[in-house]
């Protein structure tokens, strides 16, 4: 709310939405939707995006450079794990690094 009150255009959030949590999906441990009705009731300006295409990225980013008077929130919806077949929307892998082998078979799959 300060952000807001005091119109800091510099204030740029970016928030991975994967729709999981720690413990499970955001359904089924706490839900925080609609993610970005909350960033507007604090007076945010809010862009939504697909978090894993890149070009979206940096168009939010220089469109959030461009806003005055109000701080800005990029809600990127993502899927955890994107492009490698085993960690794909896969909870179990919040924090979890993978081994030597499972480095090289999802560097393999990225490729």
């Amino acid at each position: 709310m300060s952000s807001s009150k005091y119109k800091l255009d510099n204030l740029c959030v970016i928030v991975d939405n994967n729709n999981l949590q720690i413990d499970g999906t955001i359904e089924e441990v706490m839900s925080s939707y609609p993610i970005d009705e909350k960033f507007k009731s604090f007076g945010f300006e809010v862009i939504n995006i697909d978090g894993n295409n890149i070009e979206q990225i940096i168009q939010a980013l220089e469109k959030a450079r461009n806003i005055k008077d109000r701080p800005t929130a990029i809600v990127a919806k993502t899927t955890k794990g994107k492009g490698v077949s085993f960690m794909e929307n896969q909870v179990g892998w919040h924090g979890k690094a993978p081994s030597k082998e499972e480095y090289n078979l999802a560097i393999q799959e990225l490729n």
